[in-house]
């Protein structure tokens, strides 16, 4: 299989919501113990092997925009079909701290996925995870600077919580466990409590036999 998460290279986009898919398979590279390297593919690449079949991370270094152009090269290279590839990209429409696992679709607005389904169709696994909108909507400015914009401290905590998970449905696609990767964790929502837990209120104090209840 190649998994590809999608970001842009260079240290100003690092820490972006843009960069999810990056952070993505870093998870994915220590759980795989895979180190990742550059590659003939305008990427850097990482290879493990499960079950005795080797398989790529993929980081493409093309920019957001022009990812699809990294991914035909080293899908054509394999030899790999659509319905070997996942591609783990940030999407706006979610919320922070759901994922959202499809087997084929559109580019749902992103242009990283636009750039792939132009090379390779529409039929390849993809994994969303949920960035949230910009306040006041998702247009303009507004969304350039929310997706290239830092994230405050809390939504990484959830996020960081979030891309845990991420190796765990790589390992159920590799068993060929799909529907059971969808089942799982789509209906998952990881978030942060907005207040701190109220402590339980005691239970009422039941009086003791011949005692008559408080006086008012």
């Amino acid at each position: 299989m190649i998994i590809v998460g999608l970001g842009n290279p260079g240290p100003e986009y690092e820490h972006t919501r843009h960069n999810v898919g990056f952070w993505a398979l870093d998870h994915a590279a220590e759980r795989f113990k895979a180190r990742f390297g550059p590659s003939p593919w305008k990427a850097r690449t990482a290879v493990f092997h499960f079950k005795g079949a080797t398989h790529y991370l993929v980081k493409p270094q093309t920019y957001m925009n022009l990812s699809g152009e990294a991914v035909a090269r080293i899908m054509a290279a394999e030899g790999a079909a659509p319905g070997d590839l996942l591609v783990v990209v940030d999407d706006i429409n979610l919320p922070v701290g759901r994922l959202r696992l499809r087997p084929s679709g559109s580019e749902g607005g992103h242009n990283g996925l636009r750039s792939i389904i132009g090379y390779v169709g529409q039929d390849f696994w993809r994994l969303r995870i949920g960035v949230g909108k910009p306040a006041g909507g998702a247009g303009g400015a507004g969304l350039v600077e929310h997706v290239l914009g830092p994230l405050p401290p809390a939504e990484r905590e959830i996020l960081d919580r979030v891309l845990e998970d991420v190796p765990d449905i790589i390992t159920l696609l590799l068993l060929g466990m799909g529907a059971k990767a969808m089942s799982r964790y789509n209906c998952r929502h990881h978030a942060l409590p907005s207040d701190p837990p109220r402590e339980p209120k005691p239970p009422p104090r039941t009086p003791p036999s011949g005692e008559g209840p408080p006086s008012p």
